[in-house]
């Protein structure tokens, strides 16, 4: 069971890096991969519930990250065990129909953005009762934070003020570092400055776990 997660700020060059890199397992190590965004989404956006699957993607597509104005402590703890759920049924979908035949499995984005940026998702809870809720969901085997100053995310794109990506960076740098010390699978943390250096270092991390 092979299960990757890239995490980072809006502009850090994640899904850059993503998809290079999975090209590189595709061919150079001749496995497949099936790519996830955020979740396992055997559930649909909530607002597919009301909108359809499609004219909620459209919806979701054209509005910036972390816009959302709900401040209800119900409609947020709806919303997050809603998705909880999506992560629990959906890693063993995931599992039998994808790990166990041996595809590589990579999400671009994963759980930690419920803990670090739960706005993102319109959820406003107390990070440390999401946190708590991460026990119940199987510890990918890589899981890797991309970031970069603020000033560089900022000329790659114009999403979020410089003070939103310090804070963001930085609640990612330490979670990843506390969980690196305590977890069993591999947490890191990459400078994404050059792509060829990035890549790289990601690959030599994959190779661990192969």
């Amino acid at each position: 069971m092979k299960v990757i997660t890239f995490s980072g700020v809006d502009g850090a060059g994640k899904t850059t890096i993503l998809r290079e890199f999975t090209q590189i397992v595709e061919e150079k190590y001749n496995l497949k991969v099936k790519e996830l965004r955020h979740r396992p989404s055997m559930l649909p956006i909530l607002s597919a519930i009301i909108y359809g699957k499609k004219k909620a993607s459209e919806k979701s597509m054209e509005k910036l990250p972390r816009t959302g104005t709900n401040k209800s402590k119900i409609s947020s703890y709806f919303r997050f065990f809603y998705y909880l759920i999506d992560y629990i049924i959906g890693q063993w979908v995931v599992y039998f129909k994808y790990s166990r035949k041996g595809v590589v499995v990579i999400y671009d984005r994963y759980y930690f953005d419920f803990i670090n940026d739960s706005r993102r998702c319109n959820i406003d809870l107390n990070k440390k009762f999401i946190i708590f809720f991460y026990k119940l969901i199987s510890e990918p085997n890589l899981n890797i934070f991309l970031y970069a100053s603020p000033e560089i995310i900022l000329s790659r794109k114009k999403e979020l003020d410089a003070a939103t990506i310090e804070m963001l960076t930085n609640d990612y740098l330490e979670l990843f570092a506390e969980y690196s010390k305590e977890k069993n699978q591999i947490y890191q943390s990459i400078e994404n400055i050059h792509k060829s250096e990035t890549l790289n270092l990601v690959e030599e991390l994959f190779k661990k776990i192969i």
